[in-house]
């Protein structure tokens, strides 16, 4: 069965391979309803990517190593032209309300339901969609 629109390219950025890994199985499994568009486990490999690998979502990971992510947040969404959907493991009940704050458009926690991070990164991209549809 042919696809009516072109699948939804995520770019994948986490510290932990083999969530990396697990990842884009889950994803690439959404064929073709989505797929990887390129994976990254530092922000100097996430900022790469963004511009080099062409994506419609990004998904982050709150801490990569040291780093909070959210520091570079903007940069990485502008560096990709996409929005971002923060994916955490972090137990702080402040970190929807601080990740939102920084721009990001959805916080999905690590230990919720696979389908609740695929239902999130299609909404993502919709929203994105409908922002970018000229409005009459």
């Amino acid at each position: 069965m042919q696809a009516s629109h072109p699948p939804i390219r995520v770019l994948l950025v986490d510290d932990d391979s083999g969530l990396l890994w697990g990842l884009s199985k889950l994803i690439n499994g959404e064929w073709p309803r989505m797929s990887v568009a390129g994976t990254a486990s530092t922000l100097s490999a996430a900022l790469h990517a963004a511009q080099h690998q062409k994506s419609d979502v990004v998904v982050l990971d709150l801490w990569l190593g040291q780093e909070s992510s959210l520091d570079r947040l903007h940069e990485i969404s502008r560096s990709a032209a996409a929005p971002v959907l923060v994916f955490a493991g972090s137990p702080d009940p402040e970190l929807p309300r601080h990740a939102l704050a920084r721009g990001t458009r959805a916080v999905v926690m690590k230990h919720q339901p696979a389908d609740v991070l695929l239902s999130e990164i299609e909404r993502v991209y919709r929203d994105q969609l409908d922002r970018e549809v000229p409005q009459p």
